[in-house]
């Protein structure tokens, strides 16, 4: 949420309860390096929207080229902050993988004929060249699971789909630990399912699932 300020803007603060602990195949160094990114959208995102503000308030237009290209970069910080809180959320050493009988292992089943279908489709996703995101959203209309290539952090993200595992896999995310080809970046995906808290994800699926949608673009109370 928000922070409830006097200011007339939306301002955010950082997370600390998301920042996970000790990892197993993620080191301690890199998460700290990549907390620092995040913290870094936090901040952007709040000087964004000061900037916006006190350009209206001063009389000032946002078609003006330079003020433009400020409220475009909203996007990009907002995901930004806002994916980076989904995937430090759900990381956990220990993480057990969710039991054949739980409903988030039938549900992942049931939408992509197998849970380890759902599974390699991910990782497959993950794999691909570029920086961006892996996503299995859940459709609020359909109530089914769809995974979703994002590029940066902006670019693809499914209006209204609500975000339950979300994977970095820009080279910040793992170049620390495994270095910048193809083989280092698997064995990163392999270190963050073994980390991904399926507890979390379930509490995730079970938010998303009470979502109510009657149809694109209605919501029921």
């Amino acid at each position: 949420m928000p922070t409830i300020t006097t200011l007339p803007y939306l301002t955010y603060q950082v997370k600390n309860e998301l920042k996970p602990g000790p990892l197993e195949g993620l080191s301690e160094k890199m998460i700290d390096q990549h907390w620092m990114l995040y913290k870094g959208y936090v901040t952007n995102v709040d000087l964004l929207n000061k900037t916006v503000w006190d350009c209206l308030d001063s009389g000032g237009e946002l078609n003006e080229p330079r003020m433009a290209e400020v409220q475009r970069r909203l996007g990009f910080e907002y995901n930004g902050m806002i994916l980076h809180e989904y995937y430090f959320g759900a990381l956990k050493k220990g993480a057990r993988a969710p039991s054949s009988s739980s409903d988030l292992h039938k549900k992942l089943g049931d939408d992509f004929g197998g849970f380890d279908r759902w599974r390699k489709q991910f990782v497959e996703i993950g794999k691909m060249r570029g920086v961006g995101w892996v996503i299995a959203y859940l459709d609020p209309f359909s109530q089914r699971f769809i995974n979703a290539w994002v590029s940066d952090h902006e670019i693809g993200n499914i209006t209204g789909f609500i975000p339950v595992v979300a994977m970095d896999v820009w080279e910040h995310a793992y170049v620390t630990d495994y270095g910048t080809n193809a083989e280092g970046r698997e064995k990163y995906i392999e270190a963050f399912f073994r980390n991904l808290d399926w507890d979390v994800i379930a509490e995730r699926l079970s938010l998303a699932l009470q979502s109510k949608v009657a149809s694109r673009g209605k919501l029921l109370g």
